[in-house]
């Protein structure tokens, strides 16, 4: 959403109209599911051109393409339904149809306070929620943590939004709202930068993470060798965890020079609510950092938390194939936190 909130001040700030087109809801074997975005401009030659993100491709988001100009020129709310079967599933190269609601809306300069304010309040590690009439009407941009007490649409907005990852609409008084969730990009901190750490660095920023790489020595922990990462940080292992942000979304990916700054590095892991510990590594050189941690005072239970050896079984080789296993194991316990069934196992 970060790209996608990006381009859209900047053409606002230009003076431009655009529709943004949100999946509100799918169901079933869809393309691209709830919450994914796309943001469209009037094309010189005439018609719609993307801006940033899809809604799947295919004659889906030709379809939606074709809506899109409708409300460039008309100003008004659209909610469309697609049913993904015969034509639509075959435009889409699908085999088993779903069905999508599609929002769209058009946005103009009037609208860019409260798209700033939203991009203020991420960068601040802020969650907020976008509640919009379906029909017509200003949104409003609402704190999650901040109770409303007077404002019946704006507790019932709020008591809704407090469980979502993904928008949903929210009936009220007659009325339904596109409520839209949004949150920062889920911390990576990844110790070490080394071979490994730059594609797997790389392919997390692609991801949507927001990435820190760290590491005790000046010609490896450099912007150059990391120009994804935000921020890459030069400092000791031995206190390495200071100033991040290490709560239950953060991710660790340990992938060290050696044992010793692994387990430096992992016993301090241990002791913050990181959601993902991940460490490179044979069975035998886990074995032996568990050992040494043992003897520190962890547990079994305490280590039953790190994925060791990292990344997905993919027979992965190389530094960038690597890279490919970290971050499909990242992104199956992303996605399996947001579902509310606790990540991938360990």
């Amino acid at each position: 959403m970060n790209d996608i909130l990006d381009c859209l001040t900047a053409a606002l700030e230009r003076g431009e109209d655009l529709v943004q087109t949100s999946i509100l809801t799918h169901e079933g074997s869809t393309p691209r599911s709830a919450g994914s975005r796309m943001l469209l401009a009037a094309a010189p030659s005439g018609g719609m051109s993307i801006l940033a993100g899809t809604v799947g491709g295919g004659l889906v988001e030709a379809r939606v393409m074709e809506r899109a100009a409708e409300v460039l020129a008309d100003g008004k709310r659209r909610v469309e339904n697609f049913d993904l079967t015969g034509e639509l599933a075959a435009g889409a190269d699908m085999i088993c149809g779903g069905r999508l609601r599609v929002f769209l809306e058009r946005l103009t300069p009037r609208d860019l306070p409260l798209f700033r304010e939203l991009a203020r309040a991420l960068e601040e590690g802020g969650r907020r929620l976008r509640l919009t009439p379906l029909s017509d009407g200003p949104s409003l941009l609402l704190d999650l943590g901040a109770p409303v007490a007077d404002d019946a649409l704006a507790s019932a907005a709020l008591a809704t939004g407090r469980g979502i990852t993904a928008p949903v609409v929210l009936e009220h008084e007659g009325q339904g709202y596109a409520l839209e969730p949004f949150a920062t990009a889920w911390p990576l901190h990844i110790f070490g930068a080394g071979h490994v750490s730059r594609p797997t660095a790389q392919v997390a920023a692609l991801c949507g993470f927001a990435v820190t790489v760290l590491d005790d020595r000046p010609e490896f922990a450099s912007p150059e060798r990391f120009p994804t990462a935000r921020p890459v940080v030069l400092a000791s292992f031995g206190d390495c965890f200071a100033g991040l942000d290490c709560g239950e979304r953060a991710c660790v990916v340990i992938v060290t020079r050696g044992h010793v700054h692994d387990a430096t590095v992992l016993a301090q892991a241990l002791r913050t609510k990181a959601g993902y510990i991940g460490m490179i590594g044979s069975r035998r050189k886990r074995d032996a950092v568990y050992d040494r941690l043992r003897g520190q005072g962890f547990t079994n239970e305490d280590l039953a938390r790190v994925h060791c050896p990292i990344g997905l079984s993919i027979d992965a080789e190389t530094p960038e194939e690597i890279a490919v296993s970290i971050n499909a194991e990242l992104i199956a316990h992303r996605a399996g936190t947001a579902a509310g069934n606790g990540g991938i196992p360990g």
